[in-house]
């Protein structure tokens, strides 16, 4: 949340953050920008008081849709100043001082986001060298911190994304459910269905629902299934009796906010030691689900989603961190402008997150056995609440499409 910013800026002594943007727009200057369409630019956040954008004219009104208070760059001589020189980050220090010196901020800066390295590296110096202190972080990203706690406006948000997500859903479990088996084949309208005819009505219902695919969805089968970021074979038929891992996290195509969900289907008769371990892992995620509170530490979810897969008898990547079988992965992680935000659930010794009122967290305990062809997982993405966490999907869990 935007206040969250204020009150971090305030323990560190950080009298402005910048997020600049140059050509690509990424989570941290979306967020602070509101959205703000445009090429180039500058989200400033002064303490305690409202972010604005510096940008440049032809720009000048999508800057301007976003309700915030826009600047021209031409308003801090910028134009004198580039066109004059030959060192492109001793001009941006020249520029940046003009802009906090117009702003009032007379204190410590902070930049964040996604910046051109080897620019803003030469922009700090040049900076620090007209007196003025930038603050340099240990890898702590208050921009991240910041977006952890989501207001009302982004949870209506993400949880749009989430609806029109479970219906790509259905549109797999229908077909699913409507699919004939012939041999070792699952068959769909008189011909062998494969995850690729998977992928492309996955594809095609979250780009007809105004969402877009930031990464390939997660559909695999079998051993790939056994692997928890393996994309799939699209060439590979479906077969029956055999687990189905659908992990899919769209965005929306506008407000660049995403939502995460995984269910594990079977087509056909349910192997007896799939229906087991589908089971367990059921149970891990049903006892995470109804245990998690505002207010705790998030790696405890860790530790104790651990201690039931060890008290089965499965390996853990805490029993065994070589394991490439059993419990293999995090617990889960945030939700926001990023598919993985804050909280971390990571049993580190850095990992200080907590549980908190307005997080949306995903919880996602699973299963792999590569070598035995199974791989499950269960995910939802859930609000966490005073009383506790709150589910953003509807559907079921059954193996059973």
């Amino acid at each position: 949340m935007l206040q969250d910013l204020d009150q971090l800026m305030r323990s560190r002594g950080i009298d402005a953050v910048i997020v600049p943007m140059h050509e690509a727009l990424h989570p941290s200057f979306r967020w602070l920008s509101r959205g703000a369409k445009v090429t180039r630019g500058y989200a400033i956040k002064p303490l305690d008081r409202d972010p604005l954008l510096v940008t440049y004219p032809m720009e000048r009104g999508e800057a301007a849709a976003t309700g915030l208070t826009v600047r021209l760059a031409s308003e801090f001589d910028y134009d004198r100043i580039f066109h004059g020189s030959t060192n492109h980050a001793a001009a941006y220090g020249e520029f940046f001082e003009n802009v906090f010196r117009d702003l009032g901020i007379n204190g410590a800066v902070a930049f964040f986001g996604n910046v051109p390295v080897q620019l803003y590296i030469g922009v700090v110096d040049a900076l620090e060298s007209r007196g003025r202190r930038v603050v340099r972080s240990n890898g702590e990203d208050l921009i991240q911190l910041a977006r952890k706690r989501k207001d009302p406006r982004e949870i209506d948000l993400i949880a749009s994304v989430g609806r029109r997500t479970e219906e790509v859903v259905d549109e797999v479990r229908l077909i699913l459910r409507d699919a004939t088996i012939s041999g070792d084949r699952v068959m769909s309208s008189g011909a062998s269905l494969t995850l690729g005819d998977l992928k492309h009505v996955v594809r095609s219902g979250i780009t007809r629902r105004g969402m877009a695919e930031d990464h390939d969805t997660i559909l695999s089968q079998g051993r790939d299934a056994g692997v928890p970021h393996s994309r799939g074979d699209a060439g590979a038929v479906v077969r029956p009796s055999v687990p189905i891992v659908l992990d899919i996290f769209p965005a929306d195509r506008d407000s660049g906010y995403f939502f995460d969900m995984t269910r594990t289907f079977c087509v056909g008769p349910i192997p007896d030691d799939l229906r087991r371990i589908h089971a367990d892992v059921l149970a891990a995620f049903e006892t995470m689900r109804d245990s998690m509170q505002p207010g705790t530490r998030a790696s405890d979810y860790q530790a104790r989603v651990s201690d039931f897969f060890e008290s089965k008898g499965y390996a853990t990547t805490r029993s065994n961190p070589a394991t490439f079988e059993g419990y293999v992965h995090g617990l889960g992680h945030g939700v926001g402008l990023d598919i993985h935000e804050k909280p971390s659930f990571g049993l580190t010794m850095s990992n200080v997150d907590m549980v908190e009122e307005g997080d949306i967290v995903t919880i996602e305990p699973g299963l792999y056995f590569p070598d035995r062809e199974i791989g499950v997982r269960i995910e939802d993405t859930f609000v966490v609440t005073a009383d506790g966490v709150k589910t953003l999907c509807r559907s079921g869990y059954g193996l059973e499409p």
